[in-house]
């Protein structure tokens, strides 16, 4: 149960840290979110040893950044639709999902 909490956790600290790198320094700063989604949520799988981890914190990731993607109720939006912003949802979708599916 607590790896699971613990998984989960691990995806949406580094979604946040996705959210808030992937337009600042561009591009340097989309290719660093990039890789710590995929270097993080390898290691979460290292780490506890079961792919279902991995699968947690990815599909915790995934929520997070398409909550971060749509207008809130402030109509406030986290990530744009500029190219970093759709290089982030596309890719970094595409690039956890495959991440998860690795073996450990």
């Amino acid at each position: 149960m607590f790896n699971f909490i613990g998984a989960i956790v691990a995806g949406s600290i580094l979604a946040v840290i996705g959210i808030f790198l992937h337009n600042a320094i561009s591009p340097v700063g989309l290719l660093i979110a990039l890789a710590s989604a995929a270097i993080g949520i390898s290691y979460v799988g290292q780490i506890l040893h079961f792919r279902k981890y991995k699968f947690a914190a990815a599909l915790s990731w995934l929520i997070v950044v398409l909550l971060a993607g749509s207008s809130g109720s402030g109509n406030e939006v986290l990530i744009i639709g500029n190219a970093n912003g759709d290089i982030f949802l596309v890719g970094g979708a595409i690039l956890v999902t495959v991440i998860a599916l690795l073996k450990v």
